[in-house]
């Protein structure tokens, strides 16, 4: 907003974050991709995340007189380049982009995208990172308020008033302009909708990623510091590639489901592993011992590591109870007078895609697009008409990662047949859509699979006989002795670029289907149509199998009674 021109004011409930005021056994660790880093590196200079990024590096190409290759850091906008518009955060910086852009050196030509399927950050951190650079860039014109709750909105005076625990009196603030990011049990929301009956209320949509039929919002318990072990090293995507070539950082999940519910785990920023244990209320009912976590995990998780398993008992039994957030629907984000949500206030999501934190930084960077200085603030019908333009463009985006968010959870549910057929019929559907939809996206992981393969065969077997034809000697010793001539800074060049190269074959065309789509650099409408469209093929494909098979066997039964 600052860089709109704008003089902002940032009141805040809770104490100004840090180490010795923030649990993180109460949240599980925020998945940044390059949707939610852009918007922040595009606003801000966050040295953390800057510090990994590649900056500049070049491929140099294996044919002589070509342009070199530059590898440029990218991202889908959605989360990271609001934030980097505005502010540089050392956390993101260092955590920039879970992939890198080969640029071609063709003009037109696409770009080949090394993506990882994304990048682990400590809410903490990240907030207290975020809090440093804006205060350090923008200490003029960006004011902080801890410890201030909203108290009410005078919203024909444009006036709000906030007040503080133990405080003896109100503050009222006159604005302009509010922005409601106050979570997912928004108080700005809720005045919003006592003013303007029926236009605010919210539609709940699910009750949790554990949910099933019949059992509830859904609750967790997180755990932190789990060792590295050889089964859950395996998991990595590329943990079959030696270790010098494996992709540094790389951000994937492992959920491991039973009976009695499920286990996300992933590998912690500190290089450890962290997860959440998820289910129904009842799971919860009976877990009051160490020996109870330990009787229940086998069913709950039954593909994490032996070795864990105690472990995981001690730190269950201390960690405390969450619930995961209820995904609401609201219809609109704005209202005369110059009030606009944003984030989990506008619209909630459940930690199914990882996408509440970077649709919430991608919502600052779509409103801040409508109020360029001299487009929305010469008057507040000019204001009004902006925030209006942001709603309606940005709800249905919402609505279509909402779809996104119930397809990836139902996934993970478990039919209840007893629910009855209301609950069980939408299940059935979009589970029917994921299978189709991931069955072909399978397919097509294969195929790029073989097809990539293929053309590392090919480039071998050409510079195999090329140095053949020049008695130059192989390619790997040409290799050796252009890095053995080169400068220290060229060689570490070459040889992350040759990495990198390697990664691509190795990593990139083997992240699971829906992960896929969201590193697809589109929008969440783009991605809900293709999701729908192969869906379909899937559907029709199956159809015709069916009808081939059944074909078949109906000629062979034929052909059993004319005989």
């Amino acid at each position: 907003m600052e860089t709109t021109g704008w003089r902002v004011r940032v009141f805040e409930r809770r104490p100004e974050p840090g180490p010795a005021s923030t649990s993180r056994q109460r949240s599980w660790v925020l998945a940044m991709y390059p949707r939610g880093i852009r918007p922040v590196q595009s606003v801000a200079s966050v040295p953390l995340l800057a510090e990994r990024a590649y900056k500049g590096l070049v491929v140099v190409p294996a044919k002589e007189g070509a342009k070199p290759v530059v590898l440029e850091r990218t991202g889908d906008p959605r989360g990271i380049r609001p934030v980097q518009s505005v502010a540089s955060v050392p956390l993101l910086a260092e955590r920039a982009y879970k992939g890198l852009v080969v640029v071609p050196a063709k003009e037109g030509a696409k770009p080949v995208v090394l993506e990882r399927t994304g990048v682990l950050m400590d809410r903490t951190l990240l907030a207290t990172s975020l809090l440093e650079a804006a205060r350090g860039q923008y200490a003029s014109r960006v004011e902080f308020s801890f410890g201030s709750a909203l108290r009410d909105l005078e919203l024909d005076r444009k006036v709000a008033v906030f007040g503080g625990e133990g405080s003896g009196s109100d503050l009222r603030v006159q604005y302009d302009m509010l922005v409601g990011a106050d979570g997912a049990n928004s108080t700005v929301r809720s005045l919003l909708a006592a003013a303007y009956p029926g236009q605010f209320d919210t539609e709940i949509i699910s009750s949790g990623p554990s949910s099933g039929p019949d059992s509830g919002p859904g609750s967790y318990k997180a755990v932190y510091g789990m060792p590295v072990v050889p089964v859950a090293a395996a998991w990595a995507p590329d943990s079959s590639a030696p270790e010098a070539d494996r992709t540094l950082g790389e951000f994937f999940f492992f959920l491991s489901g039973g009976s009695k519910g499920f286990m996300s785990v992933c590998k912690d920023i500190d290089g450890t592993f962290c997860g959440y244990l998820a289910g129904p209320e009842s799971l919860w009912e009976g877990l009051r011992s160490r020996e109870d976590y330990l009787a229940v995990l086998p069913s709950a998780a039954p593909q994490l590591p032996a070795e864990w398993l105690p472990l995981l008992a001690d730190k269950l039994l201390e960690a405390p109870l969450s619930s995961f957030p209820v995904m609401r629907s609201l219809s609109r984000f704005w209202a005369p007078g110059g009030v606009v949500l944003l984030g989990d206030a506008a619209h909630t999501v459940t930690p199914a895609l990882g996408q509440g934190l970077n649709s919430a930084l991608q919502d600052c960077e779509l409103l801040v697009a409508e109020l360029r200085p001299g487009q929305a603030a010469s008057s507040p019908e000019s204001l009004d008409a902006a925030l209006r333009r942001f709603s309606e463009a940005r709800a249905p985006e919402i609505r279509a990662l909402q779809e996104l968010e119930l397809l990836q959870s139902t996934s993970l549910a478990r039919l209840n047949l007893s629910a009855g057929l209301s609950a069980v019929l939408p299940l059935l559907l979009r589970k029917w859509l994921v299978i189709n939809y991931s069955g072909l996206a399978l397919v097509g992981t294969v195929v790029a699979t073989i097809a990539a393969e293929g053309r590392r065969k090919k480039r071998a077997e050409a510079a195999a006989a090329q140095a053949a034809g020049t008695g130059t000697g192989t390619a790997e010793a040409r290799a050796a002795e252009a890095a053995a001539g080169a400068s220290g800074v060229e060689a570490a060049q070459q040889a992350m670029a040759d990495t990198l190269g390697a990664q691509m074959v190795a990593t990139y065309v083997r992240s699971p289907p829906m992960y896929e789509l969201l590193r697809g650099h589109m929008g969440y409408r783009d991605m809900l149509t293709r999701l729908y469209g192969m869906a379909a093929l899937g559907t029709g494909c199956t159809a015709v199998l069916l009808y081939g098979i059944g074909s078949l066997l109906s000629a062979a039964a034929a052909r059993v009674l004319a005989g």
